[in-house]
């Protein structure tokens, strides 16, 4: 049997194992997709959770999903996942130009694949817009486009958090857009449709109906995403704990509420203000820096290869120093290092020096956003200095 057959015969099994579990565990509602042709299926990106919840709508097909290269890095993990489903590897950190051949090579062999079109799940329960260059593999891929909106995930598994809570989730078909439409579109078009498409926005949809998300520990590790306090401006002062936010320097505190606002409302309400809010401090250098300056203990560097095999290079602390970061006797500066990502909320992914790293710790709690807003920052910069 090859591969896409058994991919197929195991997706049938798989499908009446998990789809009551789903549903149950999720409190998932999704509609049934008609499409029997190869498609090229981009969905807004919300859970780790997502390629399952989402394929429970394509019964009839096994799907292709590009996934994060580190899924090939889990020993035996991998190999089952592997030979359970297709997937194609994507390093984040890079290009993805050999992902996109990868999809096309899928697509022309009959193959579905499905990407997620942002790259990463969502920080703040808004939609990350959707890379340009997938418009451009939809339009030359010869594939039915067809998107795919996930609602009510951000509050259900939050990337910053730990565990489910109880709620609603839903998911569909969105659009569909055939091979001899895409070819009469522009590709500003076809990335404004997908956005338009596939785009949540968590906050919106919980002030017009509000969704009671039950869960243990609401609020616990929300330090990963929101690490400038807006009472005192210090960096890196937040702790959580139960359902509740808290700044060691002026004892602001915060309460993280089942429909995901924050009591009391002031200074703000919702976690994608507040992060908004944060970003802008940031990039002005308009916040109060840790003693010692910004920095992380107890961070793993590694190198990883072609093979997905890594090498250790270093185990300490990670700090963010004049530009540069630094890690035992390795000093890479900002502006050398061409892409950058995170991968879950505790691996830093990029490339340097013409090949790819992560730098990763096992602290929940460990926010690495700042290391790349400093990154994207540094480059924005050079840019328009250029």
């Amino acid at each position: 049997m090859n591969q896409n057959k058994r991919h197929r015969f195991l997706w049938k099994i798989l499908y009446a194992l998990v789809h009551p579990y789903l549903v149950r565990r999720f409190g998932y509602t999704h509609d049934q997709a008609s499409r029997k042709e190869p498609c090229l299926i981009i969905s807004n990106h919300v859970t780790n959770w997502d390629p399952l919840l989402l394929s429970l709508s394509f019964r009839d097909q096994q799907i292709a999903f590009v996934a994060s290269e580190h899924l090939f890095r889990m020993g035996w993990v991998s190999k089952l996942i592997q030979w359970l489903v297709a997937v194609i590897p994507r390093r984040k950190g890079t290009t993805g130009m050999d992902t996109a051949m990868a999809c096309l090579r899928q697509l022309r062999a009959g193959q579905s694949v499905c990407i997620f079109g942002s790259g990463e799940t969502t920080w703040d329960g808004q939609t990350v817009p959707v890379l340009p260059a997938t418009a451009m593999l939809a339009q030359i891929s010869g594939a039915t486009l067809v998107t795919y909106k996930l609602e009510g995930g951000y509050l259900t598994n939050p990337r910053w958090g730990k565990g489910l809570r109880r709620g609603k989730m839903h998911g569909g078909v969105v659009g569909v857009y055939p091979p001899e439409q895409l070819k009469t579109m522009k590709k500003d078009e076809i990335l404004a449709a997908i956005n338009s498409d596939i785009n949540e926005d968590t906050w919106a949809a919980q002030s017009a109906a509000p969704v009671v998300y039950k869960g243990k520990r609401r609020a616990e590790y929300l330090e990963a995403a929101l690490f400038i306090c807006p009472g005192c401006k210090h960096l890196g002062s937040l702790q959580s704990e139960d359902d509740r936010i808290r700044c060691r320097e002026c004892g602001l505190d915060l309460r993280f509420t089942e429909t995901g606002f924050f009591e009391p409302k002031r200074p703000f309400r919702t976690i994608d203000v507040w992060d908004r809010w944060q970003q802008a401090m940031f990039k002005l250098d308009a916040y109060i820096p840790p003693e010692g300056g910004i920095a992380d203990d107890d961070v793993t560097f590694i190198k990883v290869d072609d093979d997905h095999s890594t090498t250790l290079l270093a185990q300490g602390r990670l700090l963010l120093e004049d530009d540069a970061l630094c890690i035992g006797e390795y000093r890479m500066a900002l502006q050398s290092i061409s892409n950058m990502a995170i991968v879950r909320t505790n691996r830093l992914i990029f490339s340097w020096d013409g090949a790819y790293y992560e730098l990763k710790t096992k602290q929940p709690g460990c926010c690495m956003r700042k290391y790349v807003l400093a990154w994207q920052y540094k480059h924005d910069q050079n840019t328009q200095e250029g």
